[in-house]
């Protein structure tokens, strides 16, 4: 029987206020790993991730305090003008 398994596998926390995940998608056979293969992605204080695990969703609220999100706001205000 095949069995498909997403999971994030790796969580960064960047000083800039992004934070870069690593999802991990498995292909089991029998429990056994066949296919395995990874996909990375950014999100930032400004993101919306309420559709990310809660597992990740509270790394980045543990992270992203006003202060942070405040300093990353101004920071891209700036690249923009």
């Amino acid at each position: 029987m095949l069995e498909k398994q997403e999971t994030y596998s790796k969580i960064e926390v960047i000083e800039s206020g992004q934070i870069q995940l690593r999802k991990t998608t498995k292909v089991l056979e029998d429990g056994q790993v066949i296919s395995q293969s990874h996909h990375r992605s950014v999100v930032t204080p400004l993101d919306d991730i309420t559709s990310l695990p809660q597992s990740v969703q509270d790394v980045c609220n543990a992270y992203w305090t006003d202060e942070l999100i405040a300093n990353f706001q101004s920071q891209q205000n700036e690249l923009e003008n």
